[in-house]
């Protein structure tokens, strides 16, 4: 008897290990290829890495639970510390900055664009003029933010501006249409992040980094003396942070900086010399 069926020839299909197989050799090729972007493209590297970095600190800060009443309690251990040691100077420059719209205007605009803008303008002069310097204060930057995340966490401090029974100006919301607390940042935003104050230690390391990067210009010599003295003033003046704040925020950047240099002297050493 003959088959009345003829045999088919059907085609070859994969198994279900082929298919693995081919997406992870997929996956590895892909993997390889953005290595060797990134490696071709060094700023690249750094924009991912920095933007990384500060997207997942903002976003950490703000997903930390607003602790109203013990950022209020903590607030006014602040207060009453800096009474003890001479430093509550809050009351007297916020009062004297409201009563003039040019120094509310002067105050608001150094707070504002003496952060965030400058920062990064003085970052990308860093990258392409003094590679080291940038990166040991790059290191410095994401160290202190760390430890900065776990301060908010432990030490909810309300700033002046949200002290309960107290008298302060809020100049930035009263008289500015720009703001590091807009609403439209809310995910990223956290009100009672003000102990250490790291808009004034960032300064405080961007002007350190200037420092040690030697500028030939007259202007950039002018700003890494200046620009932490006008920050501290405009945090205060603006009933944004504490005295105390800016004391810890310096502690904590000083602190990171050193760290920057520890690990960049064990990973010299560790290099080979021959």
């Amino acid at each position: 008897m003959v088959d009345s069926e003829p045999m088919k020839r059907g085609r070859h299909h994969p198994s279900g290990r082929d298919s693995g197989r081919a997406g992870a050799d997929a996956h590895r090729s892909s993997g390889r290829s953005v290595h060797r972007i990134v490696r071709r493209y060094p700023a690249l590297r750094e924009l991912l890495l920095i933007a990384g970095g500060l997207f997942a600190y903002f976003l950490t800060r703000g997903s930390i639970e607003d602790r109203h009443a013990l950022a209020q309690r903590n607030a006014a251990r602040v207060v009453r510390l800096e009474q003890r040691r001479g430093l509550y100077w809050e009351p007297l420059l916020n009062a004297w900055t409201a009563r003039g719209r040019l120094r509310i205007r002067v105050w608001n605009l150094v707070y504002f664009w003496a952060h965030g803008p400058l920062i990064v303008a003085a970052g990308v002069w860093l990258y392409h003029n003094e590679r080291q310097t940038y990166r040991l204060t790059r290191d410095a930057f994401l160290g202190s933010a760390l430890v900065g995340l776990v301060c908010y966490r432990l030490f909810p401090v309300a700033p002046p501006r949200l002290m309960d029974g107290y008298n302060f100006v809020d100049t930035m919301h009263d008289h500015s249409k720009l703001s590091y607390q807009a609403q439209s940042l809310g995910p990223f935003v956290n009100p009672y992040a003000a102990v250490p104050s790291l808009h004034f230690g960032w300064s405080f390391l961007m002007s350190v980094a200037l420092v040690l990067a030697r500028p030939r210009s007259w202007w950039a010599r002018l700003v890494a003396v200046a620009q932490p003295l006008l920050m501290f003033t405009a945090i205060v003046a603006t009933a944004n942070h504490w005295v105390l704040d800016a004391v810890a925020g310096l502690a904590t950047c000083a602190a990171g900086l050193g760290a920057a240099f520890a690990f960049r002297a064990g990973r010299a050493r560790r290099q080979p010399t021959g």
